[in-house]
């Protein structure tokens, strides 16, 4: 009867865990096919800023992401504290600007596992707290891309 009662509990359990992790904002689904808002601000030679969309290796990565998405982007320029304040009010769904791991922004952002080491700073992405689903599929993107990162970082 124990073993029943346990598998019955185990199978409630699976079911529950089904599309983990969860988006609650639903970030992965709209930015797929549609529209990756991505906050900006310059810090050569991750962001540079130019009159049109941004360059650097930062904004190249997220322009390679948005495609793999089907996704279109848009950019918004500003600095730091404003941009994370407008994670905060879901006005853009990801943020690049040269952020390292120990950013102080990392109780106000949901913050990517590091993506590249350079000169002993580890890189990483800001999005939306609690937007599991997009981090991890960002995580996965930029994981899968190091050899590549890694061939366009400058000389140390």
């Amino acid at each position: 009867m124990k073993t029943i009662v346990y598998a019955l509990a185990f199978c409630l359990f699976i079911q529950s865990c089904d599309n983990f992790p969860k988006d609650p904002e639903h970030t992965l689904e709209k930015v797929t096919n549609g529209t990756l808002i991505v906050g900006y601000s310059e810090n050569p030679p991750w962001v540079v800023k130019t009159s049109q969309a941004p360059t650097g290796i930062e904004a190249e990565l997220v322009k390679e992401f948005a495609n793999d998405l089907g996704a279109t982007v848009q950019w918004k320029n500003g600095n730091e504290q404003t941009l994370v304040e407008s994670l905060e009010k879901q006005e853009i769904h990801l943020l690049i600007a040269g952020l390292t791991k120990d950013t102080p922004w990392a109780k106000k952002a949901g913050i990517s596992r590091p993506y590249v080491e350079h000169q002993k700073k580890k890189h990483v992405m800001a999005v939306q707290l609690g937007e599991n689903a997009f981090l991890v599929h960002l995580e996965k993107f930029l994981h899968e891309k190091k050899p590549d990162i890694q061939t366009r970082l400058p000389n140390e």
